[in-house]
């Protein structure tokens, strides 16, 4: 999970990859922030839990956008791999940090809007959990003109639309096909192109697929066929590769449907049949097969 978190938000952090985060996200597409106009923000802050505890807080990957001098925005990006129904006030404590800090600067005459956009990367389960603060809470009927809510801005990858995938220009169009196609498993193509973060697109495929050894040996494969630090696949190699994991996961699983048939008794007939393969296939497969007594 420590890696997964790692090599996301470096390929967040490229000023690139985030406008287009953000463009796509926030703006439908349009071309609202440059990525010339990004700066890198801090990311941990500090709070207080009693006199004698202070404990660290980190966004993910944060942002100042610009316009010249003129601050216009304070946005952090937070990736999730499951539905946290405390978020809220996750978010709601990276968010007032950031304003206290503004509090704090001596210089600034204005304040600007702090922004959170949480990435959810789940591909099995849909964010069901709260969205906003007063979900989390049980609140008094008398109380509830009195407490103010906080929102937060959740965003499904596995589950955006064709339009808002096709509105990326970055490489994290790569990331949003990735997550389309685990999620449904079938082939979502695009108009070739290769990656610009290409070190950081392999490993997070490869992360993402949860360190399979077959998929490491698959990247392998396309790397060793590429320059020394100048590696990249087409999304032709790359769904290439994904066939092939999906391929050799079926046949894995087939395979252990026949050994368990064979170890209970069924017959070297009835398996062939019911798998649709030769008596001699499955005969290589539960060659080291103990049967049951």
């Amino acid at each position: 999970m420590a890696e997964k978190d790692k090599i996301q938000k470096t390929l967040e952090a490229y000023n690139d990859v985030f406008a287009d985060i953000v463009n796509v996200l926030l703006f439908n597409g349009r071309r609202v922030v440059d990525e010339n106009d990004l700066t890198d923000a801090q990311t941990f802050s500090y709070y207080k839990m009693d006199e004698n505890q202070v404990h660290g807080q980190e966004r993910d990957v944060a942002k100042i956008w610009n316009n010249g001098e003129i601050r216009i925005s304070f946005i952090g990006l937070e990736n999730q791999m499951k539905p946290d129904k405390f978020m809220p006030l996750r978010v709601i404590g990276y968010d007032g940090a950031a304003y206290r800090s503004q509090l704090n600067d001596k210089n600034q005459n204005t304040c600007y809007p702090v922004i959170t956009l949480v990435l959810y990367f789940g591909t099995k389960r849909r964010w069901l959990h709260n969205k906003s603060l007063k979900e989390i809470m049980t609140i008094p009927e008398d109380l509830k003109p009195f407490v103010n809510d906080y929102k937060i801005n959740v965003f499904e990858l596995a589950w955006l639309t064709d339009e808002q995938i096709n509105n990326f220009t970055s490489d994290f169009r790569y990331v949003a096909t990735l997550l389309r196609r685990i999620r449904t498993k079938e082939n979502y193509p695009m108009s070739p192109k290769s990656y610009k973060h290409a070190r950081e697109i392999i490993d997070l495929f490869r992360v993402m697929s949860q360190n399979n050894k077959e998929v490491e040996v698959i990247i392998d494969e396309f790397n060793n066929n590429r320059e020394a630090g100048g590696a990249f696949m087409t999304e032709d190699e790359m769904y290439e590769m994904f066939d092939r994991i999906e391929s050799r996961g079926e046949q894995r699983k087939s395979i252990e449907v026949v050994k368990s048939f064979y170890a209970n008794g069924v017959s070297l007939e009835l398996i062939a049949k019911s798998m649709n393969m030769t008596i001699e296939q499955v005969q290589n497969i539960v060659k080291d097969v103990v049967v049951e007594a």
